[in-house]
């Protein structure tokens, strides 16, 4: 799974890395992030490879009646299953006509050890952004006729570091490479003729330990977490 997030990369590191324009104003530091609190985040769309565009985490399909079907869907729409992203209605026009790559630095997980679940940060070497699978929606509230563009995150079985951590439901985010992401941002193919050439970048993770993470969206906060030494407690 893929709930929780860091992004705390300057606008032209971005835009040199990835060749997208992407507002300066709207990009703050994010150093703890709960998807839950359905923030706005940068996102690359397939249709536009050449900016940032920012959307709200949590995707309404395009389908829904009103604003109060539409709040209720969204927390269950944070992440979407690659293996059966096809299968569910909310994702079916999306994954092969919607498809968008999420930019972050870094994401967490717990760790379960006898019982008790340890926060852990998981990156690539020297804290480079990357990219993750997602998909995107447009959503047009009939009775205010305000557009809401949202996203969910592409989920796909852990391997490797991410396996070891995420050792309980044993998930990860879709992590693109070059290859992969060349491949996902080509909508010209429906999402059925090209998941068998899709495979997760995992190998460049690292992961540490981290302060407590906090634990209601009552206490969140954007702040730095620290690298805990879990041999000292």
């Amino acid at each position: 799974m893929c709930y929780n997030a860091s992004l705390s990369q300057s606008a032209p590191g971005l835009k040199k890395k990835y060749k997208a324009e992407v507002d300066a104003n709207l990009l703050k530091p994010i150093y703890f992030q709960s998807a839950f609190s359905l923030p706005s985040w940068p996102v690359i769309k397939a249709e536009d490879t050449g900016k940032f565009v920012f959307l709200k985490w949590g995707l309404i399909p395009f389908w829904e009646k009103n604003m109060e079907s539409a709040k209720k869907i969204r927390l269950k729409t944070l992440n979407a299953r690659f293996e059966t992203l096809t299968e569910r209605v909310s994702y079916r026009l999306p994954a092969d006509k919607k498809r968008c790559a999420v930019v972050v630095d870094g994401y967490f997980e717990w760790k379960d050890i006898a019982g008790k679940k340890y926060p852990y940060y998981l990156y690539m070497p020297e804290k480079t952004p990357f990219l993750l699978a997602g998909v995107w929606d447009r959503w047009v509230n009939k009775e205010t006729k305000n557009i809401f563009e949202t996203f969910s995150v592409v989920t796909t079985e852990a391997q490797g570091i991410a396996e070891e951590i995420h050792n309980k439901k044993k998930r990860m985010p879709f992590i693109l490479d070059n290859d992969n992401l060349q491949i996902w941002m080509d909508t010209g193919s429906k999402f059925n003729d090209i998941k068998n050439r899709l495979v997760p970048s995992w190998r460049e993770l690292k992961a540490h330990p981290v302060s407590k993470l906090p634990s209601s969206l009552s206490k969140e906060v954007n702040t730095p977490l620290v690298q805990k030494n879990l041999n000292k407690g």
